[in-house]
Order: C-alpha cells, then structure tokens, then sequence
C-alpha cells in the first residue's frame, strides 16, 4: 500500500515523531486539546503538502509553520478547517460557490429579463437595503449598559476619544430636561429614557476635555445615541456602527436583495425569483427539478449545477440554509461543511483531505450521514480526520492518538489505552432546580418559532439541542439579549485578534504585569510596552527585521540587537525575582501561578480560571491564531466568567473541540458559578456528553420552514417524556455520566 511518510516531527510541542498516512484510507488523530493534533494535520501535513505545491507554481505564499526532518510522497492536500474569517456582507453561498453565473442564467433565460437585474452585488440590488438583505437598527441591549449611572456614561457608542466631553455634555443635558444624572440608567422612567436616548439639545455647549494627557475644546448640540447612530454621525458615534445594531431582514426584498420588480416574477406557477433566492435548499430542489423537465439543453446544464451542489448541501444536513445565506453569519462548521458538499460534487481525485472535527456542530442524529458523506469521498481521496467522535475512530482506517496532555508535556505518540486514560474523569452530577422561571416569546424575523415560549430556569443550567438549522443561535444571540440586561452572549466564532495578539494580550494579562513591573521597579508603565518606551530602537518591537524582498514577499530575520525579545536591552535588565518582562511572557500559565510574582488579584482570578480549564500548560507569549478550537472556547469562557457584571451567560456549543475529560472541568466551573454566584446558563450544544451534566432542557424540531419546541423539561422529565429525540443518546443513570 502506498503511503506519505513523516520524519522527526518537531513542529510546535510535536516531540520528534514519525508517522505514515496511507494513501486511499481514511486516518483520524485523537487527543487532548492542545496535545498537537492541529499541529500535526494542518501545520505539518498540510502545510507541507501546500509548500511543495507552490514550489512547483512559484508561488511561495505559503508561511512554513512546520519543523521536520523528513518527508516522502506528499500529494496535493485540502486543508477545510472550522473557521470562518470572512467578513464581507455580500459574499454568499451563491457566490462563494460559483454559483450565481448559473443563477443568474436561469432567473434571466426564463424571465427573459437582462443578465444584470439578477445580480444583488450590482445593478440589480435592492435600494433600501442595497442588496444586503437586511438594513442596520440600534439594538438598546448593546447601547446601554443599565447598571452605570448617566454621569458615568452608560452608552457604549459614544467614542472612547472623547468619553469626558461627553460625560459634561450629557450632565448639561439632564440639567436642561430635569433628570438626576446621578442615576443608574434602569432607575429612570421611560419618558426619561426616552429623551436621553432619541432627544436632542437646542443649544450648543463648548467644554473642555482630556484625552490621554492633553486638553482640547469642542462644541456640539447634545444628539441621542439612537438618533445619533440612525444619522450615522461620525463625531459622536463609534466608528464600528454594526457593533451596536442588528440586523432587521429588509422589508421591500424580503431577504432576496434584489428589487422588489425582480424578485416578484415567476420563474414558474407560485415560484418567483424571489423564491429562488430567499427558499431553502429542501424546497428549492422540487422546484428546480420541476423546471428542469421542460427546459432546453443549456438551461437543463445550468439547472444540473444547482441541483447537484443542492443534492450535496442536504446530504451533509445543510438543507435548511438558502443561496442568499451570507458567508459571515454561517459557523465555521457550516462552512465546512458546505466545503465538504463542494468536494462531493467537484471533479478532481486523489487529495489528501484534512478534515478538523466534521462531526462537532452536528446533532448525534446527524452524525451517521456526516460519516457516510466522510466515508463517500474516501473512495477516491486520502483522508485526515482530526475529531474525539467515537464513531469517526472506530470508522477510520488507521488512528494516530497524541497525549499525554497539552502544552509542553503533549506532542508526544501514545497506545490507544493511553488515549482512553487521558479521557478518565470524575465529576458528580448536580441538579439545581432554579429559583423562579421566566417566560420568554420566541420571535425572529429569520426563524418561525411559531409563537413558542421558552421557560428560563434562574439560577440553573438550560441545555438547548436540536439539529442544526432550528434556531438555537438565534436564541442566545438575538432574543435572550432583549429580555435580560445583564446577560453575556459567548458566540462560536473564534477569537479576534491580528497576527501578534497573543494569549497575554488578549486577556488584558500583559496589561495587569506592565503595572506590576511599573510599580515595584518604579518605571514608566511605557517602558514595558512593544509599543512604548522599551521597544527595540531597530526592530520597532516585532523581534524581527527585513532582510530582502522574494518576488513580492518580504524575507525577515532575527533582530540581532534585542534577540527576538523586541525589548530594549536595558529593559530586559529590570527584573523582580529574577524575571524580566520578556521572561514572563514565556512562562506558562501555573508557572507563573507558583511562583511569587503575585501579579494582582484581577490577574491571579483570571489565571486561575484558565487553569481551572485545564489551560494551565499555555504560554503567555502563545499567539492567539495558533489556538485550537478547543482552547478558543475556554479562554472565551474565562472571559466571560471574570466579569461579575452578568448573572445570566449564553454560550455556544462550547464543547466544541473538547474530550471528556475537558468538558468535566469545564462543567465542574460552571457548577461553581452556580452553586455561589446563583448565575444562570444557557447552553446551545450538541455534545451528549456535556448535556448529560445539565438541569433543564429544550429541544427544538424544524420542520418545513418553522421551528417548534418538542420537549421542555428537568432531566427526569426527559426519560419519561419519549416524544423527544435526545433521551436516545442521554445517560439515564447520573452515577454513569
């Protein structure tokens, strides 16, 4: 059998190691979050396998990621991660498919209408929402923060520049209509509200303010928030306008981005262009298929398009998204997914495909055809799996598992047993009944709950399950925020961050040390700062100089006067315990939780938190874009269990990239949270293994174009209650979880 062989593996914490992956079988790699395997399928195997493609081409885009000693019969890989950075609005699945030509075609042949009435990107697009979809309105819950008193500015908007002008011009305001600026912004009445969120001011108020060190002057009439983002002036307003509203489906398209004129003709009887553009792909197929039978060749050859990337869509369980779904709104597992339908129906054979978790995001219901859809490429491709899935392991041809934990001590080669030993935990079900239960409508402009309630359990753990596509994101991101001022909404999507944000930078760590490092050694905070006073005078504080240029990259080498520190060298001089600033950023999190530094009390809480997730083995220097899923998840849940200001926290799928052993801590802190905070959590999931820990559940069906909710109940309920789906793959004994 032929096969691609590896040598001396050394990339990230990867200790040196050889593996084989056979060509025309399907390999999966399993361990612990952080142990390597991103770093072994995608770094190394992709990774290499994509240089000796550019070599050919000349291209060399290519940034090598990889150290290894040895390498032999690579082939063209396909690396389909779950990630989504794409943010552009009007990339759809129409168009990032290279579907629309084929549209377009069909809409304009039968309509007999011009090719460009068809395209929403151009002179066909809608004049309300200018081919969108949907149009920008204020959201109040991201505005407002309820809890600040008026003097202290409570709305989010306003640019941070010029937060002290505003403060005075806000006061002069509330002096001007009678309200008590020292208020909480809850305790106004509506009419109060009101007038401070759409008012605005007659006369024209001069102040001076600070930014930073200096004072200025400005004048301005006082503008309402809400009037203001509406008039999208850009001197009282955040420059990031659609951090502070939501979206509303335009109401003169009706999602279809086209004119109205346009969208409104029939392609057939009851199926308008609009239809085509706006239904979902379950329905879409009888109807394409039924305007197949009496078209002419050419129209028949752009219909067989659709139809085939159509059929595929719904084989991987995608049968509810539309054309016109935008790239930006789906999950880096839809869109892996809809990659997946792409290989279905694409023409090219034997790749090496590298797959990250296809089966996380999935419903258990939906993880049986994922295989079999797995299973239909192998027969003509290489396939990497990286996935914890039992199923996917047991399916899988050959299995590479890597342990023994993360970090430092990961990377390394271990036996099957030495898996399932890392997988080996113990944490006691807990069942917390809840306080009181709120009642919330559920009521979305791009889901039909069909007027269903959802009960609230306060102080208690909610899980919401149901396959993909019935609405549980659009719960926690959109309709839960307008009933509670005080709940936080973690969203899947990875985190934000440029190509030198590292784990330190984004948890504000860096921040709580550069004040440590100025106080006991009596500095200028700026001294500690890449950005400040203590940046190497010839690389800037990036480590690294350019050294050349090849074709039209830049070539970079190690900064020789500072190392690749980006410290002034009498900075690296400044020390506390034997640690300097650079120093400590190379520890790991519970290395620096030994030692004395005793950073602050908000840094130890947050290092704490981190290590409670079994994060302990990152670096604080470890660059945020090198993350696994898994460890995205749990520095985003950290985040959102520092910050005291929510009793109530919505997270999705934060499973996601964990095994069972990960989740048990997760699940342990969340218990905690509960147990002494009497905080709340909603918890949108598919993995059975973190359900089975939760109070209450809700499970959603979608059926046709509408959502329902099918179970709503305790834990005890859901064994009794045989309507549902999930009591199938829920463990009915708690002493067996």
């Amino acid at each position: 059998m032929q096969k691609i062989t590896y040598k001396g593996i050394k990339t990230h914490n990867l200790k040196n190691i050889d593996i084989d992956v056979y060509k025309g079988d399907m390999t999966c790699i399993a361990g612990v979050s952080g142990s390597g395997k991103s770093s072994l399928a995608f770094s190394t195997i992709s990774g290499i396998s994509q240089a000796e493609y550019e070599k050919m081409t000349n291209d060399n885009k290519v940034e090598i990621d990889y150290d290894v000693d040895y390498y032999d019969g690579v082939i063209v890989a396909i690396p389909l991660k779950q990630l989504n950075f794409n943010v552009n609005p009007r990339s759809t699945i129409m168009s990032y498919f290279d579907l629309q030509k084929f549209i377009i075609y069909v809409a304009s042949s039968i309509t007999r209408s011009p090719l460009s009435d068809f395209n929403h990107n151009g002179a066909g697009r809608c004049i309300d929402c200018q081919g969108l979809g949907y149009k920008l309105q204020p959201d109040l819950t991201n505005i407002i923060d309820y809890d600040r008193k008026i003097c202290e500015v409570p709305f989010r908007c306003w640019q941070k520049t010029y937060v002290d002008f505003f403060r005075q011009l806000l006061i002069a305001y509330c002096d001007e209509c009678g309200i008590e600026s020292n208020k909480r912004f809850k305790e106004l009445t509506e009419t109060q509200k009101k007038k401070l969120l759409y008012g605005t001011g007659n006369l024209k108020r001069t102040f001076k303010y600070k930014v930073g060190e200096r004072i200025r002057s400005k004048s301005s009439c006082y503008i309402g928030p809400i009037t203001g983002l509406e008039k999208k002036s850009d001197d009282m307003f955040s420059h990031n306008r659609e951090q502070y509203c939501s979206q509303k489906k335009c109401d003169r398209c009706g999602g279809s981005r086209l004119r109205e004129k346009t969208a409104a003709k029939e392609l057939s009887k009851g199926f308008s262009v609009g239809n085509l553009y706006t239904g979902n792909l379950d329905t879409l197929e009888k109807d394409l298929t039924k305007l197949k039978k009496s078209a002419d060749k050419n129209l028949q050859l752009a219909l067989e398009n659709i139809l085939s990337f159509i059929v595929a869509c719904k084989k991987v369980g995608l049968g509810y998204l539309s054309l016109t779904r935008s790239i930006t709104s789906l999950s880096g597992g839809e869109l892996q997914r809809l990659r997946i339908a792409q290989l279905l129906v694409g023409k090219m054979h034997d790749l090496l495909i590298v797959l990250d978790e296809p089966t996380a995001s999935l419903y258990p219901a939906e993880v049986d055809f994922t295989i079999n859809v797995i299973e239909e490429i192998r027969k003509k491709n290489t396939l990497l799996v990286v996935d914890h899935n039992k199923k996917i392991i047991e399916k899988a041809d050959h299995n590479i598992y890597l342990g023994y934990s993360g970090g430092k001590n990961g990377g390394y080669l271990i036996s099957k047993d030495e898996y399932m030993k890392t997988q080996e935990c113990s944490l006691p079900y807990q069942f917390f009944k809840g306080a009181t239960q709120d009642i919330c409508v559920l009521d979305s402009d791009y889901i039909d709950y069909t007027g269903s309630e959802l009960a609230i359990p306060h102080g208690s753990i909610l899980g919401l399950c149901g396959m993909s596509g019935c609405g549980k994101t659009t719960i926690l991101r959109e309709i839960l925020p307008k009933y509670y001022e005080d709940y936080l909404y973690v969203s899947q999507k990875p985190l934000k961050g440029n190509s030198f944000t590292t784990v330190a930078t984004y948890t504000k760590l860096l921040d709580e040390i550069r004040s440590r490092f100025a106080k006991v050694l009596v500095k200028d905070k700026s001294y500690f700062s890449l950005r400040g006073k203590g940046a190497c005078d010839k690389c800037g504080g990036t480590g690294a100089v350019e050294i050349g240029r090849f074709y039209e990259e830049k070539l970079y080498d190690t900064c020789d006067k500072c190392n690749g520190t980006g410290y002034l060298q009498e900075v690296l001089a400044w020390k506390i315990d034997g640690i300097n600033i650079y120093d400590i950023q190379q520890m790991t999190i519970n290395e620096i939780l030994a030692s004395k530094l005793n950073i602050s009390a908000k840094a130890n809480k947050i290092l704490g938190l981190l290590s409670n997730l079994e994060l302990g083995y990152l670096k604080l220097s470890q660059k945020v874009k090198t993350l696994s899923g898994g460890e995205n998840q749990r520095i985003k849940l950290a985040e959102a269990l520092n910050d005291n200001k929510y009793s109530m926290i919505g997270l999705d799928e934060p499973a996601k990239g964990l095994g069972r052993r990960e989740i048990a801590s997760l699940f342990g802190l969340i218990y905690n949270q509960v147990s002494k905070s009497k905080k709340t959590f909603i918890i949108a999931e598919h993995d059975t293994i973190f359900l089975n820990y939760c109070s209450y559940f809700v499970e959603l069906r979608r059926k046709n174009q509408s959502t329902s909710i099918i179970f709503q109940g305790d834990r005890e309920q859901i064994f009794k209650d045989k309507k549902n789906d999930i009591h199938t793959w829920l463990t009915a004994n708690d002493s067996e979880i």
